[in-house]
């Protein structure tokens, strides 16, 4: 074989294989190969509105008089949150996760019959929801990676001194994106990048005085890591 056709097969060899890389790593998602993810970092949780009730006197009838209403309400807050996911097929994550937050349960009376002033009673809690859920990463060779999550948990709200202690649970659903910060593939760890997270959280007794479930928003804001 004479050098030209040699050097033009080495060359149509050397470009099929720069095609065949470039083709693997447009496959690859953008968070890399590895399978353990852990991310911490700020959250905060919106407000809660429990509605009111009025405290009635059974009058001689048999009929109520109303003595004056209540309404009560936990406040929005914010708080910390931290996850650790294993990637268990393509882009999907299995997770679990911690969250804590301090808000502030306001309890007021208006309507006195006696035209009172209106009070608002208040008492800080603390809040823990710890549980597990998905989330599923576009697959994408952007830096910017956007995901869909869900899932829920076992909610405890310690009252003032922790004397008083409210159970109930949590579920929550919602997406954000990943924007990569840097990419190993070779390296221990992975990748790097900051995280950002809008969920609707639908959380089930607990301090909830009407016993009904209540909608929260919640955003958070990470720093991730895959290794």
């Amino acid at each position: 074989m004479t050098a030209a056709p040699r050097t033009l097969l080495i060359l149509c060899a050397t470009i099929a294989c720069a095609a065949v890389a470039a083709r693997e790593a447009a496959a690859q998602p953008a968070l890399g190969s590895g399978r353990l993810e852990v991310s911490a970092g700020a959250a905060f949780v919106g407000e809660q509105t429990y509605g009111s009730v009025d405290a009635n006197e059974t009058t001689a009838t048999g009929g109520a008089f109303r003595l004056f209403s209540t309404s009560s309400e936990l406040g929005s807050a914010p708080g910390l949150d931290a996850r650790v996911g294993v990637r268990v097929a393509g882009t999907l994550v299995v997770e679990a996760d911690l969250s804590y937050t301090r808000p502030e349960l306001r309890i007021t009376t208006s309507s006195d019959v006696e035209s009172a002033a209106n009070v608002t009673a208040t008492e800080p809690l603390r809040q823990y929801a710890v549980g597990g859920g998905a989330t599923w990463y576009v697959p994408t060779t952007n830096r910017l990676v956007p995901f869909v999550a869900g899932g829920g948990g076992y909610l405890r709200q310690l009252h003032d001194r922790a004397l008083l202690v409210d159970t109930g649970r949590y579920y929550q659903f919602g997406g954000g994106v990943v924007y990569l910060l840097s990419q190993r593939p070779g390296a221990a760890m992975k990748a790097t990048g900051i995280r950002v997270d809008a969920r609707a959280v639908v959380f089930k007794d607990g301090v909830a005085l009407d016993g009904a479930t209540h909608l929260a928003p919640s955003l958070s804001g990470s720093f991730v890591i895959r290794f």
